[in-house]
């Protein structure tokens, strides 16, 4: 059988070069406040609401949903978001835990001018890496793998990366953390994939539920 790499994978990886290449370039604070001065009212407002793509409420209720269509799809779905965000919390509240947000450090520079999104909430500490961003990425990396097809994989790394930009533009995290979390959510949908879903793991653990 001819190994084929999914397309997902083939476009994360050419973003993560460039997105690497991009921090070697510039100082992380810079790249924020050069995202973030992008700044209009049609970005406010769909980075506002779109940054909930990484939400573990919606992410949890959008699951359910699917769950009465395709439980595999939904418990893969879940199973993703469980290992790769539970992962991230750990590194977020030990390792990394004093770890500064954007607004920590531009609220102390008077002299940079910064733009704020009304309604969004205003985070000072455990900036790596960015939960929003692992969690996308886990679940559409998932959906991705899941059905294959070469339209629904470039959507879902789309969502995924829109999902991580609206982390910087609303000030939320630096590009360092949304491209460790991205990385985080990657793996941990591609275990759940090849572990669970591929050697028929995840089917066993939908008999259990059933009984």
């Amino acid at each position: 059988m001819k190994f084929r790499i999914p397309f997902f994978l083939i476009g994360f990886g050419v973003l993560l070069a460039v997105l690497f290449a991009l921090q070697l370039a510039n100082e992380q604070l810079a790249i924020s406040l050069a995202i973030n001065q992008m700044h209009n009212g049609v970005f406010d407002f769909v980075c506002l609401y779109g940054t909930y793509l990484g939400d573990g409420w919606f992410i949890m209720i959008g699951a359910l949903v699917i769950y009465y269509f395709n439980p595999r799809l939904a418990l893969g779905i879940l199973l993703s978001y469980a290992i790769s965000a539970g992962f991230t919390q750990l590194l977020k509240l030990n390792l990394f835990a004093d770890r500064h947000r954007p607004l920590w450090f531009l609220e102390q520079m008077i002299q940079i001018k910064y733009h704020l999104v009304e309604g969004a909430e205003k985070n000072y500490n455990f900036s790596f890496p960015s939960g929003h961003t692992t969690s996308a990425f886990a679940v559409f990396t998932f959906i991705a793998l899941f059905y294959k097809t070469r339209r629904i994989q470039i959507t879902c790394l789309a969502l995924a990366v829109f999902t991580g930009f609206t982390r910087i533009y609303l000030l939320q995290h630096f590009l360092i953390d949304t491209t460790f979390g991205a990385i985080i959510g990657l793996l941990g949908a591609y275990f759940v994939n090849n572990v669970l879903l591929e050697k028929g793991n995840l089917d066993f653990i939908l008999k259990l539920h059933r009984k």
